[in-house]
């Protein structure tokens, strides 16, 4: 196997240096479009029907048609087989955008670009033994946009070079009610007088890790609640978790300079990544 990397571009496996987009795509020049990014490992792919789902349902919602050909699995296998990853941990890529459009607005697109590629990935092993730092970041918005997984992510950005500005790994992300919403990469999940919750907030991104935990903890008579949570809630919480399609579940560590529970109970944390894994893969 050669070190050539290789994308998939509308339709077609190209060697990456090859693969081109136009200087006029909706998607550079305005961020006007979706992506979603999947975990693999060992080339099997994890939790892939839920991201396609969601991104068809962004895509219907703003009128990109969804290309049909990213329902085809062949296409995500033999994209790991060409770049040498079947038998690594790997990142998949999904991008979709309105495409070269002249009109003003939103008007509807037959013709989408979409790419995917993919990369090796490295699961951050030392986060889930030493936890993260968070940060709070208030967010100066409240917006439907937040609900899809919009290229426009400057805000999460943001955030996130707040948190490493301020020597801490991740930001929790405050909304303009004072609320908390979500981190800048993932769904917050926390545990309070032994109740398991998540924030019950406008305008976040539907999370899909949680969707499969809850499933999971269902069949274990595990619930989740969502309960509109303070950052005061998060800093009593017997534990907090982080929770990411690539990354699984992170513990927190302490959030503001506050430390969280005890470091004894990540142990179910590292119990609940491994039945992340253990089935919903393709």
């Amino acid at each position: 196997m050669s070190n050539k990397s290789y994308v998939y571009i509308n339709g077609k496996f190209v060697p990456s240096e090859q693969a081109k987009v136009s200087v006029w795509d909706r998607g550079f020049l305005y961020g006007d479009g979706f992506f979603t990014t999947i975990r693999a490992e060992n080339g099997r792919i994890f939790f892939l029907k839920e991201h396609l789902e969601r991104l068809r349902n962004s895509c219907e919602e703003f009128g990109i048609k969804f290309p049909s050909k990213l329902y085809d699995l062949s296409l995500f296998k033999e994209l790991i087989r060409l770049n040498g990853l079947t038998k690594s941990c790997a990142a998949i890529r999904i991008t979709i955008t309105r495409g070269v459009k002249s009109e003003l607005g939103l008007p509807y697109s037959e013709q989408p670009t979409y790419v995917v590629f993919t990369r090796k990935y490295h699961p951050p092993v030392d986060a889930y033994k030493n936890g993260w730092k968070l940060i709070s970041f208030k967010l100066p918005i409240s917006s439907p946009i937040c609900l899809h997984k919009s290229l426009n992510y400057l805000y999460n950005l943001w955030a996130r070079h707040y948190a490493i500005e301020n020597g801490c790994d991740e930001a929790i992300l405050i909304g303009v009610d004072g609320y908390v919403k979500e981190t800048s990469v993932g769904t917050i999940l926390l545990q309070k007088d032994g109740i398991w919750f998540t924030p019950n907030t406008d305008f976040i991104l539907p999370s899909i890790t949680l969707k499969i935990l809850s499933k999971i903890w269902s069949d274990k008579g595990i619930k989740i609640n969502k309960i509109k949570t303070k950052l005061e809630d998060l800093f009593s919480a017997d534990q907090v978790w982080v929770l990411n399609s690539l990354i699984g579940i992170v513990p927190v560590k302490s959030i503001d300079g506050h430390d969280i529970g005890k470091k004894e109970r990540w142990k179910f944390a590292e119990k609940c990544r491994k039945w992340l894994w253990q089935k919903y893969f393709v």
